[in-house]
């Protein structure tokens, strides 16, 4: 059990007020034998400090903020969807390995963000899903160091570039799925997202690549926007239904939409991926055990993770590298049992 600053001064024989001073390092009056005594009951007895204090007397925080912009309607929390909270957990388990702590905000209104930040004296920012401008006005309002995951957009001109993004190769991913369901022999593909921007719309461009470059005159491809609500979502999921035609597959722009998709599809008696091919991106932890087993682009979460938290601290601690601004790390194709090779005509 965690100590209090009594307890300890009691087991010394001194003053509350003298352990205080050991503690926050202010030690001019007292003797080298007391600090030596103090510092080993504090070891022993595991005194914690608390955190404010360390932002009162002007010391590091040992604070990390991590923001997420998000922009869809969660039916829980954010912490639902599986990507962001795997990428939180790992994110957490690295900032406390470097002795730090970590601080968790979300919110829609990126102004309520700048806030926050604003308001906590932390030591850096890690950003989640934010566009490159709110980014780099995040540095420009605390002048700390700051990381982002996934950023998107461009910055304006002049704004400066002062953030370094962790990303994927995106656009690869989407040509390489795309380039498979043509393989299989699919006529008609769907690229399904919430909307076509940011990421997603990374991801659709390389489909559009993979179509230019290897499709014959039969195979077409078309973007269906979602919706960023169940909703809306679910309205789409039907539209798609209505209208399909032999020799189709949705290429979903994320798990959580796909296997949603699928549940929906196979409640209203369709069979997947007999009537109809599904595949995703992220490969989330549930596309491994749905029914049927979801064909996906992986990406490495923990590999994010942990390179944003490592770039983040060498910044903190005056490490600074002169690593390329844009990171992008490399996606893997997985095929699983949603996605079949099409009969070929005669």
């Amino acid at each position: 059990m965690a100590a209090t600053i009594k307890e300890i001064a009691e087991r010394a024989g001194v003053s509350t007020t003298t352990v205080s001073n050991v503690i926050h390092g202010k030690t001019k009056k007292v003797s080298p034998a007391t600090i030596q005594k103090i510092e080993g009951l504090i070891r022993e007895m595991g005194y914690v400090q608390k955190m404010g204090l360390r932002v009162l007397n002007k010391e590091s925080s040992q604070l990390i903020a991590v923001v997420i912009n998000y922009h869809k309607d969660f039916r829980d929390s954010i912490l639902g969807d599986p990507f962001y909270g795997k990428l939180i957990g790992f994110i957490e388990e690295y900032v406390r390995k470097m002795g730090y702590y970590l601080i968790f905000y979300s919110a829609k209104d990126v102004e309520d963000i700048f806030r926050m930040v604003m308001g906590w004296d932390v030591d850096g920012v890690i950003a989640l899903s934010f566009s490159r401008r709110n980014c780099e006005k995040i540095y420009q309002l605390i002048q700390k160091p700051i990381v982002s995951v996934d950023a998107y957009g461009e910055l304006e001109e002049g704004q400066g570039n002062h953030v370094v993004n962790i990303g994927l190769d995106d656009e690869s991913g989407g040509y390489m799925m795309t380039k498979y369901l043509l393989e299989c022999g699919y006529e008609h593909i769907k690229v399904c997202a919430g909307r076509d921007s940011g990421v997603d719309h990374l991801r659709y461009l390389g489909a559009q690549r993979a179509v230019d470059e290897l499709a014959d005159g039969r195979q077409k491809l078309q973007f269906v926007a979602l919706g960023m609500n169940y909703a809306k979502r679910r309205d789409s999921y039907a539209w798609l239904m209505q209208r399909r035609k032999p020799k189709t597959a949705l290429f979903f722009l994320s798990d959580v939409y796909a296997l949603e998709a699928v549940s929906f599809l196979c409640d209203r008696g369709l069979h997947i991926p007999q009537d109809l091919g599904v595949a995703g991106y992220d490969n989330i932890s549930f596309a491994e055990f749905s029914a049927p087993r979801l064909t996906t682009v992986k990406q490495d979460v923990e590999q994010k993770a942990k390179l944003a938290v490592k770039i983040l601290m060498d910044r903190i601690q005056g490490r600074e590298t002169e690593e390329e601004r844009d990171i992008r790390l490399p996606v893997t194709l997985i095929t699983r049992k949603s996605v079949m090779v099409q009969e070929r005509e005669k």
